[in-house]
């Protein structure tokens, strides 16, 4: 997310989706708002997962999600989240399709969403 520079979970991530046959575009950290819908465009993804370790980051989740609606294009996305601060209660409340705790139920969580 925007501001936030860690990417060892994300990395873990990205890495356990690739082993379970994910193809895996990876955007980096300091991600905008802006880059995550240019790149919805661009891939036409199944899932965008978003990760976040500082709670100062958090609320670029829900203005994500918010400009994928604005953009039309969360017909056919789903967006996951995940992230040491993160919670299932704050995945409801920002509207994604799901969270996860770790990199395993990440991938499992993305086996259900794409089937």
């Amino acid at each position: 997310m925007a501001g936030d520079l860690h990417d060892i979970g994300k990395n873990l991530v990205a890495m356990i989706l690739e082993s379970g046959g994910f193809k895996v575009i990876d955007l980096g950290v300091d991600v905008s708002v802006e880059k995550f819908v240019e790149a919805a465009r661009q891939y036409n993804p199944q899932v965008i997962g978003m990760s976040a370790l500082l709670t100062t980051t958090m609320l670029a989740m829900k203005d994500t999600i918010d400009a994928l609606t604005e953009a039309g294009l969360r017909q056919n996305l789903k967006v996951i989240v995940g992230g040491a601060p993160l919670s299932q209660e704050f995945s409801n409340q920002i509207g994604a399709d799901g969270y996860a705790s770790d990199a395993m139920t990440a991938k499992e969580l993305c086996e259900k969403l794409v089937v």
